[in-house]
């Protein structure tokens, strides 16, 4: 059997949308588990809806604690199937989808995770606005040799979450979603990484799911309040480090190779970073100094100097080109002043979030 988890939150009626499309699968040995993720009423109730109709297909859970990886932990918990399959709660399905990545894990039961393209769509799920889209790689350490890429494994795929299909049994080596990335960002690539170290990912060469690409609007409903910039960079650092402690286990770390890819990863987070504080009132200075410190890092990014003259801009124009429709915030949280930038992306990552995780 496959288990479908799909975490809900504040999708409204395009959860009803991702559901049918686990109700049209050509595949039929499957349970649907909506794990509640302290959803909004409105989103609330299509869930309900559905289960008050399918009871004998459709389990619904709570999980209290805000995040994806503590919905998609739970998710994986409370499923009986063999296989697990996401998706998220503004997706939908291809008829196709689940047969043919089980297919494929049955034909390599040694892969560890099995991804597919997909098909960028509109809000409103009319137009596709990029057909047969192909996932991204996790892009840092692509310029190593082959010779260390095949000890380190860090030039996984990092496909969206909604297309991951895997063997339940595959967690009892690679662990569950590290909720101290909380409540969203990077749990994903990280529960890639991790994947990756336990065997190769297969791809399904057609599309398999719609991604709704959503509006400002929509964004700005879904994450209201439940996104602080502050978090964000905490699990950012923490990831660094996380990464650091794999390679470090490969007694790689002072390969010259290895420093440059982190030396120009920590430098492209700090820029982008440094950007995102340009489109805050009061956090032009703080947005100055990652600048700064990225340019360091990597003085051949000429497009940083760039941006540091954008700073000089009033707040109007800076929020344009800067401003972030997901986080929607016009001031710096308090807490960041006081970050140290020099301990940013160090690998010696600490904080008030990791006890909680």
């Amino acid at each position: 059997m496959i288990s479908v988890v799909i975490p809900f939150f504040r999708s409204g009626e395009l959860l009803g949308e991702a559901i049918e499309s686990v109700f049209n699968q050509t595949e039929k040995d499957w349970e649907l588990i909506l794990v509640d993720n302290n959803a909004s009423d409105e989103t609330r109730l299509v869930a309900e809806k559905y289960l008050k109709k399918n009871s004998d297909r459709i389990r619904l859970v709570h999980e209290p604690r805000q995040g994806n990886a503590f919905a998609r932990n739970l998710g994986i918990i409370s499923a009986v199937g063999d296989y697990i399959a996401f998706l998220d709660d503004d997706d939908i399905m291809y008829p196709n989808r689940l047969k043919l990545q089980k297919s494929a894990l049955e034909n390599q039961p040694h892969a560890s995770l099995v991804f597919g393209f997909v098909d960028r769509v509109s809000q409103d799920n009319q137009k596709i606005l990029l057909h047969g889209d192909q996932s991204s790689s996790f892009v840092h350490f692509r310029k190593c040799s082959p010779e260390v890429q095949k000890i380190v494994r860090l030039n996984f795929p990092d496909p969206p979450p909604s297309t991951f299909f895997f063997s339940k049994k595959i967690l009892n080596k690679t662990g569950y979603f590290d909720t101290h990335l909380t409540p969203f960002f990077g749990e994903d690539t990280d529960f890639c990484l991790s994947m990756y170290q336990n065997g190769d990912f297969l791809e399904v060469n057609e599309p398999i799911i719609r991604f709704r690409m959503p509006s400002s609007e929509f964004l700005k409903k879904k994450r209201k309040k439940s996104l602080s910039r502050y978090r964000m960079i905490k699990n950012q650092d923490y990831f660094y480090t996380k990464v650091i402690k794999h390679i470090q286990k490969k007694n790689l770390l002072e390969d010259p190779e290895i420093q440059n890819a982190l030396s120009i990863w920590k430098a492209r987070w700090l820029k982008e970073l440094g950007m995102s504080f340009l489109g805050l009132k009061n956090g032009v200075s703080f947005g100055r100094k990652l600048l700064v410190k990225s340019f360091k890092e990597n003085p051949k990014d000429f497009s940083v100097l760039r941006h540091f003259l954008r700073s000089l801009r009033s707040y109007k124009k800076r929020y344009l080109k800067y401003g972030d429709i997901q986080i929607n915030d016009e001031v710096m949280e308090q807490e960041i002043e006081f970050l140290i930038i020099e301990n940013l992306f160090t690998g010696k990552h600490l904080c008030e979030f990791c006890e909680l995780s």
